[in-house]
């Protein structure tokens, strides 16, 4: 219905850290990749609307949600709750996963070259 909100959310939340960090962030490595989250979340997004575009759940009048004109606002909200929360969340974890294993192989790199 609309899970596909809560990543889309992330990636605002994302943008905005990125624009408002400080000059001394770039220590930071998880501040230096926010690039990648944006990245992900933004194209999750884009694909799960997209896929609630192609089974009829989205459309391109007002109000857009099928779910919101059929009555089902509960239901919904609670799919944003559960599943588009939990996916974001995933997206995070994999994120920061990306990050500490590419740190970890640049400071290995790093110690083979010295």
């Amino acid at each position: 219905m609309a899970c596909f909100t809560a990543p889309l959310a992330g990636a605002i939340v994302a943008t905005a850290v990125k624009s408002a960090k400080s000059s001394d962030a770039h220590r930071n490595p998880l501040v230096r990749r926010l690039g990648w989250l944006q990245k992900m979340l933004f194209g999750g997004s884009f694909l799960l609307a997209i896929e609630h575009v192609w089974h009829g759940e989205i459309t391109w009048r007002y109000p857009f949600l099928t779910a919101v004109r059929d009555g089902n606002t509960a239901e919904m909200l609670h799919e944003i709750a559960t599943s588009g929360v939990a996916m974001a969340a995933l997206i995070t974890v994999v994120w920061v996963g990306m990050v500490l294993v590419t740190e970890a192989r640049m400071r290995r790199a790093a110690a083979a070259e010295a």
